[in-house]
């Protein structure tokens, strides 16, 4: 006995999709291509933003440790005679550098930051010292801060005499 196939129920077998499939693989390709540039943006996003923001705390960072280290005789002088940096105004970064100004990133001259200094007596004789850094205007950096202003402050104290 022969076992013969009708043409009705014989599927073309030629390999090729239809245009409907085609279709709705492109579609599903250009969601998860448009779902991986929105994730990548993002991440770009947030790490420029810690970048930014390191940078910036790093600025601020480094005007309390010079204070710190040079101590309390120092910032006294310091008060009456600024010469290093400009105190309560603003000014920028590689404008007024503490250090030389190749110590710095170039992304430094993005910023600018006001020091203040003045004369506290609760506890003994000390100097509080604040420090804020701002992104200058008309800048990058300004479209990638998520935060426009940073602050610091320490006290340095007047050794006490033994």
């Amino acid at each position: 006995m022969k076992t013969s196939v009708s043409p009705r129920n014989k599927r073309r077998s030629t390999g090729a999709f239809s245009f409907v499939e085609v279709l709705i693989g492109m579609v599903i390709l250009q969601i998860a291509l448009l779902s991986f540039f929105l994730i990548n943006q993002s991440s770009s996003s947030q790490s420029m933003d810690a970048y930014y923001e390191f940078l910036a705390a790093s600025l601020g960072s480094e005007v309390i440790e010079f204070t710190q280290g040079m101590g309390y005789e120092w910032a006294d002088k310091f008060i009456t005679k600024p010469d290093i940096f400009p105190l309560d105004t603003w000014h920028g970064v590689l404008e007024k550098p503490i250090f030389a100004a190749t110590s710095y990133f170039r992304e430094c001259d993005s910023f600018e930051r006001m020091i203040s200094m003045k004369k506290i007596s609760t506890g003994g004789s000390g100097i509080l010292v604040t420090v804020q850094v701002r992104v200058k205007s008309n800048n990058k950096v300004k479209s990638w801060l998520s935060r426009g202003h940073l602050a610091f402050s320490t006290i340095v104290m007047e050794k006490p005499a033994r």
